[in-house]
């Protein structure tokens, strides 16, 4: 016989209050409310608080992941350069075009033809400084530039770098803050969650125990299979498990979507969801989880008396949409750069000032359009970019 599952995670936690909450606050008088009016207060008061914490903190990690892209596409950008820089630098040298003496400018020993290894966040910052430094200091003495890379473009790509760098450390500061602010609720929201299951069951078992599951479940209470239990369709219609397409690992604390009943499951720790008894027809699941991309599957069937398996895979990455529109200045298109700032996506528009900007990841963004002219001319606009869907932002430049 299915047992009851209760919540391991933020994401269920809130699950189960907010089915609680939501029905009860739909179900007219008389009909029956199974809570207690002590349970009824608790939800009203903790549910509204614990789930503003939890978005926090889901915001916060999104942030994390946005500007943890960000930081790895400028470290490599800023390793490539400073490499390139000093592998220059050292083939002059070996060319007799530079004396050897020259390398102390840069933090290295006369004998040292060596390229500075770049293993740390550390080493870039330090490498890049020292090239900066260095090159300065030869060309006063004398020295010509190097080119192919310019010392300046070395710099930007360092700056570029410890910007993103120090806005991901900010970044996972708040989320801990943010994760611990969850934590400190969780013996309390598991607290709340078994007295409302237990007062759900008591008000609606009248020794059938299938329909008292059935109707519990409308209130948010989860059933699962008992380890080798045989599934019923009595209380199942699908069921599957949720995989990493990377490693082949379990998803636990994925969220398992069925859109068109919108019915709400969570993966436990291996991967594994159960959807409760859906009316026979064709449906769509969506399965989300911080940390990989979302993932849609259309067309699953289900049958009266059979149990639907589904298996999923989802990609570890971000969730991106595309950024589209057009720039015009006064009534005239515009040819200008778009950039998405904080990120490195950037574009220009077309000889018709259109432009699309793909990849973007999901979230709050400032998406900048600029006129190259003297001085030039710009405008900046605050854009929510969904996952998987077309945002247009139009600029109109003065």
């Amino acid at each position: 016989m299915p047992t009851r599952r209760l919540p391991n995670s933020a994401t269920s936690r809130i699950k189960a209050m907010r089915t609680g909450k939501e029905r009860k606050d739909a179900i007219p008088a008389p009909l029956v409310i199974p809570y207690s009016a002590g349970t009824i207060t608790k939800l009203d008061v903790f549910y509204p608080a614990y789930k503003l914490k939890v978005e926090a903190m889901e915001n916060a990690l999104q942030a994390q992941t946005n500007v943890s892209g960000t930081v790895r596409d400028n470290r490599q950008m800023a390793e490539w350069l400073i490499s390139d820089f000093f592998s220059n630098l050292q083939s002059a040298v070996r060319r007799k075009l530079f004396n050897a003496s020259v390398r102390t400018f840069y933090g290295l020993a006369v004998s040292d033809a060596k390229i500075p290894v770049l293993n740390s966040e550390a080493d870039i910052s330090f490498w890049g400084d020292k090239a900066a430094t260095g090159e300065a200091a030869r060309i006063a003495a004398g020295g010509v530039a190097i080119t192919f890379p310019a010392i300046a473009e070395v710099t930007a790509a360092v700056t570029n770098f410890k910007n993103p760098n120090m806005a991901q450390a900010a970044a996972k500061e708040a989320y801990d803050a943010a994760q611990e602010a969850v934590e400190a609720d969780h013996a309390d929201a598991d607290k709340l969650v078994l007295k409302m299951w237990n007062e759900t069951e008591a008000a609606f078992d009248e020794g059938n125990k299938s329909s008292m599951r059935r109707k519990a479940r409308e209130w948010g209470v989860v059933y699962v299979p008992t380890p080798g239990e045989a599934l019923s369709p009595d209380d199942f219609s699908i069921t599957g498990k949720i995989t990493d397409s990377v490693t082949g690992t379990p998803v636990g604390d994925a969220v398992v979507l069925i859109v068109e009943s919108n019915t709400i499951e969570t993966t436990d720790c291996h991967g594994n969801f159960y959807i409760p008894v859906q009316t026979p027809g064709t449906y769509t699941i969506k399965v989300f989880k911080n940390g990989y991309r979302n993932k849609n599957v259309s067309g699953v069937s289900v049958v009266a008396g059979e149990i639907a398996v589904v298996n999923i895979q989802v990609t570890p990455g971000v969730n991106t949409g595309t950024v589209k529109g057009k720039v015009l200045q006064g009534i005239n298109t515009a040819q200008a750069t778009i950039t998405v700032e904080g990120t490195a996506l950037s574009t220009t528009t077309d000889p018709m000032g259109t432009y699309e900007l793909t990849n973007v990841p999901e979230g709050n963004h400032n998406i900048k359009a600029t006129l190259i002219s003297n001085p030039a001319i710009f405008q900046t606009l605050p854009t929510n970019v969904a996952a998987d869907d077309v945002t247009t932002v139009d600029f109109n430049l003065p």
